[in-house]
């Protein structure tokens, strides 16, 4: 947890972000051990899928938002809402990718060989998995709920505007 704070708070540096994608395409594309490593623990915790639905249920909260606030022109429903949310899951899956595996090359850089296989072990047990569903859970939960916020809140602008 220490280390992926750490990256978080070095990601607030654009350059630091930058280079980080950087040295993860070239770590990608030579398959580098670490690479490799890194990308069994991601297969391992499903990382990529549980970050794309948990954007997409994100973005649909804040369209859900936008909606119920009143701020989206007659027709826009959940259901268009949900194709325009969907219409968007490439380039999620694409973006997401390029950050799970930039973030987490940098994050677990520090870690040793053992270390990372030790992780990546404990993640394939029952209590590894339990601990991430629960991740994934609080935080998409919080995003949900955060990004509706964020469309109520939008639309209350939007609309006052157009007064």
């Amino acid at each position: 947890m220490g280390l992926e704070l750490s990256a978080r708070r070095a990601y607030l540096d654009e350059a630091v972000e930058m280079a980080s994608k950087e040295n993860a395409a070239i770590a990608m594309m030579d398959e580098t051990p670490r690479f490799l490593m890194v990308q069994e623990f991601v297969d391992v915790n499903d990382l990529i899928e549980a970050n794309v639905v948990g954007s997409l249920n994100s973005s649909y909260a804040f369209y859900t938002g936008l909606i119920d606030g009143g701020a989206m022109p007659a027709g826009v429903t959940g259901e268009t809402a949900l194709q325009d949310v969907w219409a968007q899951e490439p380039e999620v899956r694409k973006d997401t990718t390029e950050w799970v595996y930039s973030f987490l090359l940098m994050a677990y850089q520090p870690l040793s060989d053992a270390e990372m296989e030790a992780y990546i072990e404990f993640s394939r047990t029952d209590a590894g998995q339990d601990m991430t569903d629960a991740l994934f859970a609080a935080f998409d939960g919080m995003f949900e709920d955060i990004s509706r916020g964020l469309g109520l809140a939008s639309a209350r602008f939007m609309i006052s505007q157009e007064l």
